[in-house]
């Protein structure tokens, strides 16, 4: 019997990819992914500042741009971004890989994928993908330099720097088509908080580090410009004051194919209700499993692979894997960039994997699941609260550490401000501020005022507002608490003053 290699080679042809591959590209990409694969582009082509904007007409959204201050491209540059599976040369610290992230991401989401580009020293470029005429011939239009400069002028006015990459989505498929205006507001609402929450755990490692800064604008079109959008904030998946087990976390080895890979094994502590625990609003059961890096951008959040079984009381166990060298023969990762495969080589090796105290993968399970039943069994537990900062006495925050914890990834500030008469207090959400009203600072301190002053009026303020801080984001919930304190206080300072003079 003749084998399949044994068969004679009479001729060799090429087989090039047919456009209509372009239909299927993005399936895979929720919104939020997508975003965070432009964003890659951006950290990739060296940005510090990147801008989300979702433009809206009427409150539906029309537009999706993210710019950035990165070095941009010239035109060769832009050919080789639009050109599909073009793979340039990656750097170790990339985080682009198969050379279909822009087009992929664009695809998925809308109709027309439109970049503009200003590279130091070389003329703005503009470039034009229809994805109807992609998937007939992958073709691209050039657009003018002309048109090039005033984007490259509008991103000055952005974002204050006139250099970097302008993407652009129209023809949007994601978005509501409705003509319910209070179904539109809804949806617009919710997904702005996935892009936020999402974008501020994928890369809660550089935003902590202060690499990048991104922020997410959504207004309507003919005003955007002269927007200001709100930083996204990071997102810790371990951001935990205390470990719920003593002894975590602590680094388990597996070794497969002579390569060896740390996993670092966390036990969050048991009733914990942050951002971090919870993503996305949603319960951190759903989030135990492998937190996947390559570098410091999170590939994959929580989820076992297979490589063991997701139950309820497991939902406290979190591990962290950081080894870019794994990825390809260990991990093999999807273009979405949402997650990763892990081979059965790698989960052999799990079986045999052990820490320097002899702790196998299969006991840190138990004991994660033993801290989950064990603090089921107990009574009310105190969660960590957000860190009071300036403004504080040092006798106040010492006291509110003691007893309750910190969350150290953030803090709080509390300080007087000129403000209308019979207002008590507002928040600064975006500054995690508590503002009170300078104009009856003298009721609370009237020794003179310093910067610690009323420490009993502001640990009452704090145990009032703190959870709002804690959060990542103003719900209505929210909202609806802070004008009911507002009107409350607002009418008890008022009073209490009255009563002074008299």
């Amino acid at each position: 019997m003749v084998g399949p290699n044994d068969v004679e080679v009479v001729d060799t042809i090429q087989l090039k990819p047919d456009a209509g591959l372009v239909k299927s590209l993005g399936s895979h990409h929720t919104f939020e992914s997508a975003i965070a694969d432009l964003v890659d582009n951006c950290i990739d082509a060296e940005a510090t500042r990147i801008s989300v904007r979702l433009l809206t007409q009427d409150e539906r959204l029309v537009q999706v741009e993210v710019v950035d201050n990165g070095r941009g491209m010239d035109s060769a540059a832009a050919d080789q971004a639009m050109t599909l599976g073009h793979q340039r040369e990656y750097g170790d610290t990339d985080l682009g890989h198969f050379g279909v992230g822009l087009k992929s991401a664009s695809f998925g989401h809308s109709d027309v994928l439109t970049v503009w580009s200003s590279r130091y020293g070389a003329v703005p470029v503009g470039r034009r993908i229809k994805r109807a005429n992609f998937s007939k011939d992958f073709s691209c239009e050039v657009l003018s330099a002309d048109a090039a400069t005033e984007i490259q002028e509008q991103r000055q006015k952005q974002i204050d720097v006139a250099w970097g990459t302008t993407v652009v989505w129209s023809g949007l498929r994601s978005t509501y088509h409705g003509r319910n205006a209070t179904e539109a507001r809804e949806w617009l609402s919710k997904t702005e908080l996935a892009v936020r929450q999402h974008l501020g755990v994928t890369f809660h490692r550089l935003i902590a580090k202060k690499f990048i800064v991104i922020d997410v604008l959504v207004d309507e079109v003919e005003f955007a410009d002269e927007a200001i959008g709100t930083p996204v904030k990071a997102i810790d998946p371990f951001g935990y004051a205390t470990s719920g087990r003593p002894g975590y976390p602590k680094t388990i080895v597996a070794s497969a194919g002579g390569h060896e890979v740390k996993l670092e094994c966390h036990i969050w502590p048991a009733k914990t209700d942050i951002p971090g625990y919870r993503i996305q609003g949603k319960s951190g059961e759903k989030f135990q499993g492998f937190y996947i890096y390559r570098n410091d951008r999170l590939l994959q959040v929580g989820g076992w692979s297979a490589a063991a079984n997701h139950t309820v009381q497991r939902q406290l166990a979190r591990v962290v894997i950081d080894d870019a060298s794994a990825i390809g023969s260990l991990l093999t990762m999807n273009p979405e960039k949402s997650g990763l495969r892990i081979e059965a080589n790698f989960k052999d090796a799990l079986a045999r994997a052990s820490a320097a105290d002899g702790t196998s993968f299969d006991q840190y399970l138990q004991d994660a699941e033993d801290t989950y039943k064990t603090a089921n069994k107990r009574t009310m537990k105190r969660h960590p609260v957000i860190t009071p900062d300036r403004g504080f006495a040092p006798v106040v925050r010492k006291q509110i550490e003691a007893e309750l914890g910190l969350i150290k990834s953030d803090s709080l500030e509390i300080r007087w401000t000129r403000m209308p008469e019979g207002e008590f207090f507002d928040i600064d959400f975006g500054n995690s501020t508590v503002l009170l009203n300078q104009r009856y600072r003298w009721l609370f301190a009237p020794q003179g005022s310093s910067l610690n002053d009323a420490p009993l009026l502001k640990a009452l303020m704090f145990l009032l507002t703190h959870k709002i801080f804690e959060g990542t984001n103003l719900g209505p919930k929210d909202k609806d608490n802070i004008a009911l304190w507002r009107a409350i206080l607002g009418a008890a300072v008022e009073a209490e003053e009255e009563m002074r003079y008299e």
